[in-house]
């Protein structure tokens, strides 16, 4: 059995055009979760690897073509009272290669056995002939909170065309912020996800890497924001937040007409 070290194979620069960091909360931020306004008390970076130890890989290693984990969770996730924790799941990269006559042995990394005649006997030539192509990964599904599709186009929710990252959506070396989430405490609200390898070859990381900030949010009173109106010439600005992305057809969250 083959394992390789949770490592990043490269690193591309950021080509989507903004600062992540400004999703990024402060202390003295306002915020606006479920009707109620909090203040950021303190913030604090996080990262995280959610390895993917489901249907039968219960060592977490490399996994073969075509293998699906299904739905799950990672009860670790969860964060404390009072605490709001936002990631971006990312995808680990794995390098492609073939050999100079274009020929690839499908296994993870072919060894170049190529002998040499010298004066001291025959020695072993490697990586003569290896050439990077490009990088290859698994897909991840999310489901958050559970049951419930993100990620996905309204009209094929669960579908696997649809509703996923791998490596070059969100790869672990620049993650999308575009896909961050927000978890808040309770065991309800854990996302739960899904590693499909449909890349045609063996996964050596089957993983889903986590990174962004965890932060402390204090409750306000409704006297607590008039003072703070009141000293911003009657202004309130805050940031909305919607821990479970868009209502979804089929739950309590729907659209509805009156």
């Amino acid at each position: 059995m083959i394992e390789i070290a949770y490592v990043n194979f490269g690193r591309s620069t950021t080509t989507r055009g903004y600062n992540p960091t400004e999703n990024i909360l402060k202390p003295g931020h306002l915020i606006k979760l479920y009707g109620d306004f909090f203040m950021v008390d303190s913030v604090e970076p996080v990262s995280y690897t959610v390895k993917v130890t489901s249907n039968g890989n219960t060592a977490g290693t490399e996994v073969g073509n075509g293998y699906d984990s299904g739905f799950f969770e990672d009860p670790d996730l969860e964060p404390y009272r009072n605490h709001l924790l936002c990631v971006v799941p990312s995808v680990y990269r794995q390098p492609k290669f073939i050999a100079r006559d274009g020929s690839y042995n499908a296994v993870g990394f072919p060894n170049d056995t190529s002998e040499l005649t010298l004066s001291a006997g025959l020695k072993t030539v490697g990586a003569a002939q290896r050439t990077h192509v490009g990088d290859i990964s698994g897909k991840v599904f999310l489901q958050h909170p559970a049951g419930v599709p993100r990620w996905s186009v309204d009209e094929a929710p669960g579908d696997d065309k649809t509703g996923y990252i791998d490596s070059s959506i969100s790869p672990a070396d620049d993650p999308n912020w575009n896909f961050a989430i927000y978890i808040l405490p309770g065991e309800n609200s854990l996302p739960q996800f899904r590693f499909l390898n449909d890349s045609g070859e063996t996964i050596y990381t089957p993983a889903v890497h986590l990174e962004g900030f965890k932060a402390r949010i204090v409750k306000l009173a409704g006297s607590q924001i008039d003072q703070i109106k009141a000293s911003n010439g009657g202004k309130l600005v805050y940031k909305l937040i919607a821990p479970f992305g868009l209502p979804t057809s089929g739950t309590m969250a729907a659209d509805f007409s009156a």
